[in-house]
């Protein structure tokens, strides 16, 4: 197996066993790559499959029907439907490329917000409200959407945690820096390709990702995804029943950039690979919008300005957005 990024079991962490164990191998990968796959996080096989299923009825629906039933209500809210090549990551980071080849759909908290916290004017449109399609439109979408956001939302919290004593600070350190996230969850589909791309089009173009952590699932897997790494790209690892997480620019900048948050991207499948659908499931983890990401490392000069959580994510939205 690929021993560029670790597989690491973390189920000693959540029960207790062995914590320091499962921070000192997360601490490794993520001052070295940046990328790592998880087994031993509790989420059942019924909660994927059930979000697979409901995945894959939505986006075969007609995109009008998309469309109308799921469109974001404005430029800067990012929930709901966006169309085949209507973003391009690469241009996240500057680079002149066609849109990805592929759809989404986004959702936010599903949590209760009746705190006065999500309803300050400051959060602007962090807090809005999800966009769902009717549920006899997409029967079933909405609540297997849901649950597995709440899984993610404990995995991350978990991750966390660790990540904390992988840094050398105590287990709980993050637990009021990310009780009030904004985190977005996105269901991608990249349908068959049946046409030759453009020059230099992906299913997903080379891009660092924006927040804390990515946790990411693919069906019917993950093979395709790359990171660059010793002056070559390497394929990720595809593990059965594995998340992939990999930590983003933000975290990169907490840490001073003794964590690093490394380029990736989803490479295009061969030809026999290409008559088939697949899907991809990332719960972007970001910290609660008005902490002040800076230096966290006290004997360290800070390479970077202090910023808000919220503020980081919208600039690197905004850089990377081709169309509505």
């Amino acid at each position: 197996m690929n021993q560029v990024v670790p597989v690491i079991d973390i189920q000693p962490f959540l029960n207790g066993a062995g914590k320091q164990d499962v921070a000192r191998q997360v601490a490794d990968a993520c001052e070295r790559i940046g990328f790592l796959v998880i087994s031993g996080h509790g989420v059942s096989t019924a909660t994927i499959d059930s979000l697979v299923s409901a995945a894959r009825n939505f986006f075969a629906l007609p995109t009008d029907i998309k469309k109308l039933s799921a469109s974001p209500p404005g430029s800067k809210v990012h929930r709901g439907y966006s169309g085949l090549a209507s973003r391009s990551l690469a241009k996240s980071t500057g680079a002149k490329t066609p849109p990805d080849l592929r759809e989404a759909f986004t959702i936010n908290r599903v949590q209760p917000k009746d705190d006065p916290y999500f309803k300050n004017p400051a959060a602007e449109h962090f807090f809005a409200d999800n966009v769902w399609p009717a549920d006899a439109v997409a029967p079933g979408f909405r609540s297997a959407l849901t649950t597995y956001y709440l899984e993610m939302d404990r995995v991350a919290t978990s991750l966390m945690r660790i990540f904390a004593m992988a840094l050398g600070m105590p287990e709980h350190f993050f637990d009021d820096k990310v009780d009030r996230h904004f985190s977005n969850f996105t269901s991608y589909h990249y349908p068959p390709l049946n046409a030759a791309p453009e020059p230099g089009q992906l299913r997903g173009g080379a891009h660092t990702d924006f927040g804390s952590l990515t946790i990411l699932h693919g069906a019917p897997s993950t093979q395709g995804l790359q990171v660059w790494t010793q002056g070559a790209w390497h394929d990720v690892p595809v593990v059965k029943d594995a998340f992939i997480v990999n930590i983003g620019d933000l975290m990169a900048q907490w840490t001073n950039d003794r964590w690093v948050s490394t380029l990736h991207r989803v490479v295009n499948p061969t030809s026999v690979e290409g008559s088939q659908a697949r899907y991809s499931f990332a719960f972007f983890h970001q910290p609660n919008y008005d902490v002040l990401i800076e230096n966290i490392d006290p004997l360290a000069q800070a390479r970077y300005s202090p910023v808000t959580s919220g503020d980081h994510l919208y600039r690197k939205l905004s850089a990377m957005k081709v169309a509505g």
